[in-house]
């Protein structure tokens, strides 16, 4: 094992592990901290893009995550990155047709207002 910074092989010691799980080590000579064979943290690609499929499929965050042994948080911040990346959806300049609910204007010729 060498140092990166100074290239020595001797006086390196274990100084815990990093947050990710990898071994730290300390040079003994420049005391520089270093990581030999750090691990990658996260998911891979390919579970993120089906949870996506999934998503929009029209599976629940939840089942998302139960299924493929994931916390839902984990799924939501992934659909939520993925639709920051999407661009903004184009609007009209004006309408020139407006719709109106049906429910209004039955309430409003309603004869009674509580249910009997």
């Amino acid at each position: 094992m060498n140092c990166p910074r100074c290239q020595a092989t001797h006086k390196q010691w274990k100084t815990g592990f990093n947050p990710s799980g990898s071994q730290r080590y300390r040079c003994g000579l420049c005391n520089q901290v270093y990581t030999q064979q750090p691990s990658n943290r996260g998911y891979p690609s390919q579970t993120r893009q089906l949870a996506l499929r999934m998503y929009l499929e029209g599976n629940s965050l939840r089942a998302i995550g139960r299924i493929l042994q994931v916390n839902h948080q984990s799924v939501a911040n992934w659909v939520a990155a993925y639709a920051a990346q999407l661009p903004e959806a184009p609007r009209p300049a004006s309408s020139q047709v407006a719709e109106l609910d049906e429910l209004y204007t039955f309430l409003g010729s309603k004869k009674t207002n509580s249910i009997s």
